[in-house]
């Protein structure tokens, strides 16, 4: 396959020449050969050059470009763990829930108990007690079950009221913060933070001072 007479820039005069590069064509006058072949090496310097000078303006647009925007990351997963808020509503769901939890764990081991002794006297039994104690243990167990998936969904749905409140907090903090800081954008949680952009102990601290 003939190689292309287009180059890289484009057009008749690019990098990559036709293999009559340099040479005269059948018919032509030698001095017309060898001026289109100067023609060629012209055009290649050109594309060249500007080749280079963009790239050295890219390079040089990158840190103007960096310094028009003040950008701000936090780490949401850190706020929810340090901040005093946070630790707040975590004090409280525990509160409200550690007497309720204890009952329904109280009432799992009694369940557990009850399964142990049925197993022990089991070979001592009828049939007809055995069975009536095992309908009996199943309740027992199902009651138990209900319990506990029930305290699950209240705790979930409490833990849930806490963070929307925490959030509308944190809302107000970062908007306040970034106003008077003059930020341009506050983002959250990203793969790499370096220590100028991480604004999260500032946030941490406005939250504690509410």
């Amino acid at each position: 396959m003939k190689p292309s007479r287009a180059g890289a820039c484009g057009g008749d005069g690019g990098p990559v020449a036709s293999r009559t590069h340099g040479r005269r064509r059948r018919g032509e006058p030698r001095g017309r050969g060898r001026a289109r072949s100067a023609m060629r090496q012209v055009r290649t310097l050109h594309c060249a050059v500007g080749l280079v000078l963009a790239l050295v303006a890219g390079t040089l647009a990158l840190p103007a470009f960096a310094d028009d925007y003040k950008i701000g990351v936090i780490h949401v997963e850190r706020i929810l763990q340090q901040s005093q808020p946070a630790k707040a509503a975590h004090d409280r769901i525990e509160q409200e829930f550690k007497a309720r939890d204890a009952d329904i764990a109280r009432k799992e081991q009694e369940v557990r108990q009850a399964g142990a002794q049925l197993e022990k006297d089991r070979a001592t039994l009828t049939a007809e007690e055995r069975a009536s104690r095992e309908r009996a243990l199943e309740l027992r167990t199902r009651d138990v079950q209900r319990l506990r998936q029930q305290f699950a969904e209240d705790l979930r749905a409490r833990q849930f009221e806490e963070l929307d409140k925490l959030k509308e907090r944190l809302d107000k903090a970062l908007t306040s913060y970034a106003k008077e800081r003059n930020f341009d954008l506050i983002l959250q949680d990203a793969l790499f933070v370096g220590r100028t952009v991480d604004v999260t102990d500032d946030v941490i601290r406005l939250l504690d001072a509410q």
